[in-house]
């Protein structure tokens, strides 16, 4: 940084001074060449303006007010005119007393600074003017010396050398501190725009001033205003991105380890049911007895058909095709008809039902997924519950939305395995009987239905039982 600075404030000090001399050099040359010129000009037409001045007094015919403009005019030009009359007699100088009958005159006035003005010579101009007191002609005659002039142009050439160094003196402390307030700000603009270059937008710049330094300092920091304002959109949409990215793969994964556990499910139903259609077609043992295995046969069929159906409606449920239409619709009726429905089953028929459903509730989502979801629960309760159980649902609405709840008699479910219920195809039964451990994916289908549906749940174990939760707020 140092460095830089000192090649900056070199280049801006030399230019500078350059610059200065430049146009200083440029000012002595024009006012040698110029001011000598302009001044005789100058002091031709003042010495025209102060004639015409007497003369515009004689038309008073008063001889005592054209003696008062002379003296005024040879005051104010620092000259001699004198005053002619008609026979070239000088009648009148100021400041001069003549003597009667002749050309001759005294000063009257104490060490007057005027000189009496002399005969014509070559480095005069003779100026005269003619005018009238009281009809008779009178002419006033005055000289403008060259001399003078031509001095002027000598006392700036011998003035040249002095000025010429006072002119370098300030040139060079000018050029110092034009440098120095330059290059200040441009360092600091240098250094916060290796800061922007590395997205670090903490700096920024201040703004003092209206000119072009200040401008570029206002741009800047705007600029760095829109840049960080952008990286921090990118970052967003970046973090996003990866979620997806991240969601995509999880679900990638799931989908392999869906698909191996399906395969494995129905491969063991398959080879059963292979086995006994062939051991009754060559009538081998107890598989003579076709009616018995061919009933055996098509349990397990239907129990392969419905788990077909689940991952249907897994597929279903994940694929872009499918449209997540929200209704409103009635949950506390759906809840009444599924317990009722549930109630039918003759196993279920002496479980104790404890009814807690506040009627007339409505919500606002996807009505098949949420009916598919709270089926699926209700249906777990009345199927894991003996005879005698208690059941015990209930709807409540809040002022920011719903509760439902369903619990029954049950054995306490190992704390560890709470969440694992809901993988897929993982059950408590080891054994893997379908009859007292199911297929192990319907809390699944549960668990990602109401995922969809953006509802929040709970499965837990109380006192005496287990209860599941459901709710929005």
């Amino acid at each position: 940084m140092t460095k830089i600075r000192a090649k900056i404030s070199a280049k801006i000090f030399f230019i500078t001074l350059a610059l200065l001399l430049v146009f200083t050099a440029l000012i002595y040359a024009m006012l040698l060449l110029f001011l000598p010129n302009f001044y005789y000009d100058y002091k031709k037409q003042k010495l025209e303006d102060g004639a015409n001045q007497v003369v515009e007094a004689s038309k008073s015919n008063s001889l005592e007010d054209v003696q008062a403009a002379m003296d005024k005019f040879a005051d104010n030009n620092n000259i001699s005119p004198f005053l002619l009359n008609s026979a070239d007699q000088i009648v009148y100088i100021p400041y001069v007393m003549l003597q009667s009958g002749t050309n001759t005159f005294t000063t009257t006035a104490p060490a007057s600074p005027l000189a009496v003005s002399t005969p014509e010579t070559d480095e005069s101009t003779s100026v005269q003017k003619s005018l009238k007191i009281n009809g008779v002609p009178f002419t006033m005659q005055y000289f403008i010396n060259i001399q003078p002039l031509t001095d002027i142009s000598a006392v700036l050439l011998l003035f040249a050398p002095y000025f010429l160094l006072f002119v370098v003196i300030l040139s060079f402390i000018s050029a110092y501190f034009f440098s120095r307030r330059t290059v200040k700000p441009l360092l600091r603009m240098n250094m916060v725009a290796n800061k922007m270059a590395q997205l670090d937008f903490s700096e920024e710049l201040p703004v003092k001033s209206t000119d072009e330094i200040g401008q570029l300092s206002h741009h800047l920091n705007e600029m760095a205003r829109e840049l960080e304002g952008t990286l921090i959109d990118l970052q967003k949409v970046n973090t996003q991105l990866e979620a997806e990215i991240a969601k995509e793969r999880a679900q990638e994964e799931t989908r392999k380890q869906f698909i191996t556990a399906v395969s494995h499910e129905l491969k063991s139903p398959i080879a059963s049911v292979m086995g006994q259609l062939e051991a009754m077609i060559h009538r081998v043992g107890p598989y003579k007895d076709r009616d018995t295995y061919l009933k055996r046969s098509y349990e397990t069929m239907e129990q392969m058909s419905a788990l077909v159906q689940d991952m249907l409606e897994i597929s279903r449920i994940d694929s872009h095709d499918f449209e997540r239409s929200k209704t409103t619709f009635d949950l506390s009726a759906f809840l009444s008809e599924s317990v009722a429905q549930e109630q039918w089953h003759p196993d279920a028929s002496k479980r104790r039902i404890i009814n807690e459903i506040t009627p007339n509730i409505t919500i606002y989502n996807n009505q098949p997924l949420v009916e598919k979801a709270i089926s699926n629960v209700i249906h777990n309760a009345f199927q894991y519950s003996q005879n005698d159980d208690t059941i015990a649902i209930s709807l409540n609405e809040s002022a920011t939305g719903w509760h439902f709840s369903i619990y029954n008699d049950a054995p306490a479910i190992p704390t560890e395995e709470l969440d694992k219920l809901f993988d897929a195809f993982y059950r408590l039964e080891k054994s893997g009987n379908k009859e007292t451990g199911g297929s192990g994916i319907g809390l699944f289908i549960t668990a990602t239905f109401l995922e969809k549906s953006s509802l929040s749940y709970k499965l837990e174990n109380t006192k005496q039982g287990v209860a599941f939760h459901i709710w929005q707020n």
